[in-house]
């Protein structure tokens, strides 16, 4: 079990992140006075890991981590009536796909590319 108490001085925000790492299960509670979040991370198998993660306010979502082999991996994030984001790693390369959801509308993708580039 790791404790980790946070303060933020320019927001005057504190919160404590607690997080239990059990074999292949992660459990990460992040607390604040206003509000608390539980996320519980399960690998399936050495390529694949979902997370779901709930609110306090009853916020949901569902992450889902692939391996793809060498520095490359996609995280796809489902979060319910907002929104569906995929982040794509391909060694030095990093896609971002968001997609605003209104129930079944899709409209609104943004896409950002970027490249690491060391010197």
């Amino acid at each position: 079990v790791t404790v980790n108490p946070r303060y933020n001085v320019n927001y005057n925000h504190a919160d404590v992140v607690v997080t239990y790492d059990a074999d292949d299960t992660l459990i990460k509670v992040t607390a604040s006075q206003d509000d608390q979040i539980i996320t519980i991370s399960q690998k399936l198998n050495d390529e694949n890991m979902i997370s779901p993660t709930i609110g306090r306010d009853g916020s949901l979502s569902l992450a889902w981590d692939r391996k793809l082999g060498e520095d490359n991996s996609i995280r796809t994030t489902l979060n319910p009536n907002r929104s569906v984001d995929v982040e794509w790693r391909d060694a030095a390369w990093t896609a971002n796909v968001n997609f605003p959801m209104d129930e079944t509308d899709l409209r609104g993708a943004t896409v950002h590319i970027k490249r690491d580039i060391k010197f």
